[in-house]
């Protein structure tokens, strides 16, 4: 599986970088993305998940595979979601982010033991948070943020049912970079955690997540950027009404990225990964474009 991976992801990093070099308009990337007072910025994202083995995923705010005992043999998910983003102050953002998902898969039936499929679109999330960047803290060389976003709504779908929840999701994301032209270094530590929740009657614990990702951007001129990421995550156990029915695991990605600025207040971003441990996805594919009002 992971051999095949990486020949997935040599061809998406040459796509990359074939759709970048097309690109036009030249401005600073610092411009687009710097905070500022007042103002408000737009990301539009899709993205597409694929993965053969026995779980589905969910990908924001952050990844985690589900498995509730359903003989999953194949998913695909691609998933359409907008972040706005209002400058509250030069140090704080305040952002709300929905998510909508399609979510095709292929599984075993235990009547019939046939292999079936199922798709399913439905709106998965919606978000609100905050985004902290401070002035100086415990290290003045390195810029450093905080994230803390919750559920305002979140479905989920558990073997044959779903269900809306809010306030039963939360997200913190501590973040250090560093600069050193032509690179910048980012080191990102996050933590999710749910809260238990009843569907069918049964009380479901979901895994909470703990994640590290080293994310290495190379800045090629004031119009592109490439980035090398790597992400591991270590998610808990599910458990119905108090007994586990599945193991803790960890996820593991390797990718590589591209940021291209299109005009004055438009940019685009294309990241690609794969796998590198048993239970995360075989590959992914994001597209991002990033709008400044």
């Amino acid at each position: 599986m992971v051999n095949n991976g990486y020949k997935k992801l040599f061809f998406l990093i040459t796509l990359s970088i074939v759709s970048g070099v097309y690109a036009s308009d030249v401005i600073s990337i610092d411009s687009l993305f710097k905070k500022e007072k007042q103002d408000f910025r737009l990301s539009t994202n899709v993205d597409i998940i694929n993965a053969n083995g026995t779980r589905t995923f969910s990908s924001y705010p952050i990844l985690v595979s589900y498995d509730d005992g359903t003989l999953v043999t194949e998913t695909q998910q691609l998933v359409f979601g907008q972040t706005l983003m209002y400058g509250f102050s030069n140090n704080l953002d305040l952002f709300l982010s929905y998510n909508i998902l399609n979510d095709r898969i292929k599984y075993i039936d235990f009547g019939s033991q046939s292999t079936k499929s199922d798709n399913n679109t439905n709106f998965n999330s919606l978000y609100i948070g905050g985004n902290y960047t401070f002035d100086s803290l415990l290290i003045d060389e390195f810029q450093q943020s905080i994230i803390f976003q919750t559920a305002v709504l979140q479905n989920i779908k558990y073997q044959n049912a779903d269900k809306d929840y809010s306030f039963k999701d939360y997200n913190l994301k501590y973040s250090v970079k560093s600069f050193s032209d032509p690179l910048v270094t980012n080191l990102s530590l996050e933590t999710n955690q749910t809260l238990k929740r009843d569907i069918s009657n049964t009380n479901i614990d979901l895994p909470n997540s703990y994640f590290v990702g080293l994310d290495l951007f190379l800045i090629l001129n004031p119009n592109i950027s490439l980035n090398l990421n790597t992400e591991h995550s270590y998610q808990t156990s599910m458990k119905e009404d108090g007994v586990k029915v599945n193991n803790s695991t960890i996820l593991s990605t390797i990718g590589f990225g591209l940021t291209y600025n299109l005009s004055e207040k438009n940019a685009i971003t294309i990241d690609s990964s794969v796998g590198t441990s048993t239970n995360a996805p075989d590959s992914r594919l994001s597209f991002s474009l990033w709008h400044k009002f």
